[in-house]
């Protein structure tokens, strides 16, 4: 089981209504990537986003942001 804490988050900024907005943009990323073919998945897509997420591999999108 993949257990995180959002005080890691927090200390960097993201809140945690943020990190699922993040999480979830990452993992449609994941899924369109292993539905054409360009990764192989490891694990679920919402598994490896969140891990992502964690390591600080997932950058808030601003655009998004802007135009809401």
């Amino acid at each position: 089981m993949l257990e995180l804490q959002l005080d890691d988050l927090e200390k960097r900024g993201i809140n945690r209504y943020k990190a699922v907005v993040m999480a979830a943009q990452e993992a449609r990323f994941i899924n369109d990537q292993v539905r054409l073919g360009i990764i192989k998945a490891e694990d679920k897509p919402t598994t490896s986003a969140l891990k992502r997420l964690f390591e600080g591999r997932v950058v808030e999108n601003e655009e998004a942001e802007n135009q809401g």
